[in-house]
């Protein structure tokens, strides 16, 4: 599922001369994250995958005034809007897809950034979809109701 949210995207190396350019960092980092998810994204890793020191890059993060944790925290945020409007999702894939290792702290994440639960993000945005995917069960070959007639 990852894959095909990231098709397009490709990591430029960072070089010194660039860094006077906080908007190309963040661009990359948060490239960086999402091809880690649901792996937990590291700033060593970041730092390795960007040519510079880890010291560096807190402090080109310090210079755009967020940090790393903020960046893992803004595209967990973006790909759960995302992911959400495919009712054929549940939340504990979508839970696992952003890297948590439980549905109750992405319900709990979800709703710091939202201010409402996924679910009912998801029905508030979709209501149909919502809908057709807890009714699809119901006209599903073989699924017969018997109503005690003897």
């Amino acid at each position: 599922m990852t894959s095909t949210i990231l098709t397009g995207y490709s990591l430029a190396a960072f070089d010194s001369s660039q860094s006077t350019q906080p908007q190309q960092v963040l661009m990359q980092l948060r490239q960086f994250i999402l091809q880690q998810l649901p792996q937990a994204p590291r700033l060593t890793g970041a730092a390795s995958r960007l040519n510079m020191s880890s010291r560096t890059l807190q402090r080109a993060l310090q210079q755009a005034d967020t940090s790393f944790r903020e960046l893992v925290s803004q595209c967990r945020h973006q790909l759960a809007q995302q992911y959400l409007q495919d009712a054929s999702l549940s939340l504990q894939q979508i839970a696992y897809q952003l890297g948590f290792e439980e549905q109750s702290s992405f319900q709990k994440a979800f709703k710091c950034w939202q201010g409402c639960s996924p679910g009912v993000f998801r029905q508030c945005r979709h209501p149909a979809a919502s809908r057709r995917s807890y009714l699809s069960g119901l006209n599903q070959p073989g699924l017969q109701v018997n109503y005690g007639i003897n």
